[in-house]
């Protein structure tokens, strides 16, 4: 029986599969490829770059520990993302750096919201952005990165934070308006 192989351009369903055979070029790559977002995941949350990357490596461990229970109910990217998202809020409690999260409750202006990615790079500079991003709630903050940065549906960014799609994208207009608020758009 021929062994499967695996290259960097390999689909996330086939390097699972072969994880889950404790193939180890597929669990490198598979690391290779989402540290970035997992890392900026992890620092949008914990805004520390030294707990960011305990956070991250503690996400890439229980990645390789329990890949075999991943269920490809959704993306590999969703699964491993909240694997992140815990992980981060897990130091978090463990440093009792823990903020409070409140949403407010205004009606969403949709339709001039869905320009803001297209308006804001265009008008400001990125390392402005980045500061204001800051100042959100870590919800709005986190919904508003993934979706701009890392182009998640909202349906993607609701599973990893553990709510409903409609959730994410209030949470995602909320911070968009906010934005436009502290930037002065």
């Amino acid at each position: 029986m021929e062994e499967e192989s695996c290259s960097k351009t390999s689909s996330d369903e086939v390097l699972v599969r072969l994880a889950c055979s404790e193939r180890l070029d597929a669990t490198d790559i598979l690391i290779d490829r989402y540290y970035r977002i997992c890392f900026r995941t992890c620092m949008t949350i914990l805004r520390d770059q030294d707990h960011a990357s305990d956070a991250c490596q503690n996400c890439f461990i229980k990645m390789v520990k329990s890949i075999d229970k991943f269920r490809g109910d959704g993306t590999f990217r969703s699964w491993l993302l909240t694997i992140a998202r815990n992980e981060s809020l897990a130091i978090l409690r463990q440093k009792k750096l823990r903020r409070e999260v409140k949403l407010e409750n205004d009606d969403l202006q949709l339709k001039e919201q869905r320009d803001f990615s297209q308006e804001i790079f265009t008008k400001i500079e990125v390392s402005r952005v980045r500061k204001a991003l800051d100042v959100l709630p870590q919800k709005q903050r986190l919904a508003v990165r993934w979706r701009l940065d890392e182009g998640l549906s909202f349906k993607e960014i609701g599973h990893i934070i553990e709510s409903s799609e409609g959730s994410a994208r209030v949470s995602y207009y909320h911070g968009i308006r906010k934005l436009r608020e502290i930037l002065d758009l």
